[in-house]
């Protein structure tokens, strides 16, 4: 009696600070998951990208017990890759030079937006350190809005809301405003104890975007308390994105009465307050959807559309399984 040899799908999430990696099989069984360092290759060296997917991909075939023959594909999205594929190629030929001829590569937010509806179409806003929105009809058009980085923008983001605190503590510094309970929280925050001294932390010390939108949770506990000024910066953010959004309605061509939005990204997925406001900004607008958690995180959305890719479906059963796998909690390492 023969044995069906197990055949595996490494899902990959690379972006600028960490590349997470699943072995997942055609049940949608987990069995394996690890993490390394940055993969996106627009910010760091094309060989320290080669280092951590090798690193990535390897332990995690170590953990899972399995080889390199057993990878029926690579499925990956990194944060270098646009949602049109452009600069999909760079990573491609990496992964190809490590051993695995077939590949699928796609932008981190098109595995985002995978996971966040299991390959349904809709619309996906992503809300982390910056912030993109993502529409994906059924015939698989692909529209983005945002995603400019932040000089243009980011808007929702958490750079954008960080950004937005340190107005509004120089306007209540100068008098233009209100007292808030900001200032107090972006001075501990960076240390300093008179908000003068923010020039240099940010200009002279060149703070970069992450470090400013480290402040935002600090900034949405005082939301939380009932900080006026506060609560106006996420109510402004949920506005913008509740733009996005629209944007990528009137873009789409989506012909469902009733369209699916999601989300993913730390922004949105912590901050109930944003979240809540974005879905009272959408329904005073003309438009018909319905507002769904995400399903799965971005790594799984690699996996779906990997299965995809290789004609293995995607049913109710399988995704089933995959959510009962995935809330087992594989060992994770590190």
């Amino acid at each position: 009696m023969s044995v069906r040899r197990v055949e595996l799908i490494l899902a990959i999430d690379g972006g600028g600070t960490r590349t997470r990696c699943l072995a997942i099989d055609r049940e949608g069984k987990v069995l394996g998951e690890q993490l390394s360092g940055p993969s996106n290759h627009l910010l760091v060296d094309p060989a320290l990208v080669r280092s951590s997917l090798h690193e990535a991909i390897g332990a995690t075939l170590s953990q899972a017990g399995f080889n390199q023959v057993d990878v029926a594909c690579v499925s990956a999205g990194t944060a270098g890759v646009d949602f049109d594929g452009a600069g999909a190629a760079e990573i491609e030929i990496i992964l190809q030079e490590l051993g695995f001829p077939r590949t699928l590569v796609n932008g981190d937010m098109v595995i985002a937006h995978a996971g966040a509806l299991g390959l349904d179409p809709g619309v996906v806003a992503l809300a982390g350190t910056g912030s993109v929105i993502l529409g994906i009809n059924r015939d698989g058009k692909r529209v983005k809005v945002g995603g400019w980085g932040p000089v243009f923008g980011d808007e929702g983001s958490a750079y954008r809301i960080g950004q937005m605190a340190l107005r509004a503590g120089a306007e209540m510094y100068d008098g233009r405003k209100p007292p808030t309970d900001l200032l107090k929280v972006v001075l501990r925050a960076l240390g300093i104890s008179q908000f003068r001294e923010t020039i240099s932390r940010v200009y002279l010390d060149a703070m970069e975007p992450r470090e400013i939108a480290a402040l935002t949770p600090l900034v949405y506990e005082v939301a939380q308390a009932g900080d006026v000024v506060a609560r106006s910066i996420f109510f402004k953010a949920a506005e913008e994105l509740a733009d996005g959004i629209q944007a990528a309605f009137t873009q789409g061509d989506f012909k469902e009465k009733e369209i699916f939005i999601s989300y993913q990204g730390s922004v949105l997925e912590s901050c109930a307050l944003l979240r809540e406001r974005m879905i009272e900004e959408l329904s005073h607008r003309q438009l018909t959807f319905k507002f769904l958690k995400p399903r799965f995180s971005p790594v799984v959305g690699a996996y779906l559309l990997g299965r995809k890719a290789l004609g293995w479906g995607a049913n109710n059963d399988v995704l089933a399984d995959l959510q009962k796998s995935l809330s087992l909690e594989v060992v994770r390492g590190s």
